[in-house]
């Protein structure tokens, strides 16, 4: 049921993304749903459903969009090694790591298909690109997770336990 849920959830992401994109600019870039939603699900879920769920909303991504299909799923993987700072708890919330994890999946997914659309023989500007789309969407993506984080908080059914002090091997 989880599965199905998160494939529900990742469809809207996707067609948000597709429809919203060129209407909803900020900074001159659109929120990539797709992405909050995936790293979103990844840091209150967990690396195992993250494994999962992250190449199915990249597969939805990419068929969404006019990108070659399988970047997107390349392009958001890093999410799911990210998803491990879930498990570190720098800190008792874990709303600001998921913003941090949305940040740098924002970076990641730039650079990553750049390369891949270079590698298949586009010309990509990468001073421009990193400079008017990148940087933007390191800022815009976690604003957007704002709105994202707790839906998906609220889906998740076990609730965390709680511990003593940051990194705490000692749990109530």
């Amino acid at each position: 049921m989880k599965y199905l849920v998160a494939l529900a959830a990742a469809f809207l992401a996707a067609v948000l993304t597709a429809s919203l994109s060129p209407y909803v600019k900020v900074l001159g870039v659109a929120p990539d749903f797709v992405l909050i939603f995936a790293a979103c699900w990844a840091m209150v879920r967990g690396q195992s459903e993250a494994m999962f769920v992250v190449p199915m909303a990249g597969l939805l991504r990419d068929l969404t969009t006019s990108d070659p299909l399988g970047l997107s799923v390349l392009a958001l993987s890093p999410i799911v090694v990210l998803a491990l700072l879930r498990e570190l708890r720098p800190v008792e919330s874990d709303f600001l790591p998921a913003l941090v994890v949305v940040a740098a999946a924002s970076l990641a997914y730039s650079i990553l298909s750049m390369t891949v659309l270079t590698a298949v023989g586009d010309d990509v500007p990468w001073g421009t690109a990193l400079l008017r789309l990148t940087v933007p969407s390191i800022v815009v993506n976690p604003l957007f997770a704002v709105i994202v984080y707790p839906p998906v908080r609220w889906l998740s059914p076990q609730p965390r336990p709680a511990s003593f002090g940051v990194g705490s091997a000692v749990q109530l």
